[in-house]
């Protein structure tokens, strides 16, 4: 995506940090917690996928495509507790085609031993300031902890939709705040 936002000054492989955790750009270094996430079916019950990924090498695919959208900051990030060592998830960036037009999703995959410590918005408060501008979170009806982040992230919905077969709600926000 090159025209949809202004362009950050961002060096990826120094990385973020916040509080608790290191942020990086993915990289096949993930596929151990990539595929355990994507094989959970807990942890994909909520998402927009049919079934979770049980086979190794169609995770590894799978991550191999998340890792050639990456351009600039634009991405998803590996999410590492700095005092464990541990990959709590997975949040990012990725630009989506919708009936409506191009816009920049911001999603989160947190593995369900990690749920309910608040991984989720905090990186993705560390990433709302790389990329100004509107962004968009497309969320399950039923996933009010998804909804939860959006909410403290200062999104509200826009619209409900139809996305993949399932009843989506748009939250939609500016980086900025506005």
């Amino acid at each position: 995506m090159s025209g949809g936002y202004v362009r950050p000054l961002y060096a990826p492989e120094i990385g973020l940090q916040t509080a608790r955790l290191d942020l990086r750009l993915l990289s096949e270094d993930d596929i151990d917690a990539w595929a355990d996430f994507l094989g959970d079916p807990e942890a994909t019950r909520l998402l927009h996928t049919p079934a979770p990924v049980r086979d190794r090498e169609l995770a590894l695919a799978g991550l191999q495509r998340w890792i050639e959208m990456i351009e600039g900051p634009i991405g998803m990030y590996s999410l590492t507790v700095r005092d464990t060592g541990e990959t709590v998830g997975f949040v990012g960036f990725v630009p989506r085609d919708h009936p409506w037009g191009q816009e920049l999703e911001l999603g989160w995959l947190i593995r369900p031993q990690f749920w309910g410590n608040g991984y989720a918005t905090e990186a993705a408060r560390a990433l709302k300031p790389l990329v100004p501008g509107r962004f968009v979170s497309m969320i399950r009806v039923e996933n009010e902890a998804s909804a939860n982040v959006a909410r403290k992230l200062g999104m509200t919905v826009e619209r409900e939709v139809d996305y993949h077969g399932f009843k989506t709600q748009v939250w939609a926000t500016r980086a900025s705040g506005e």
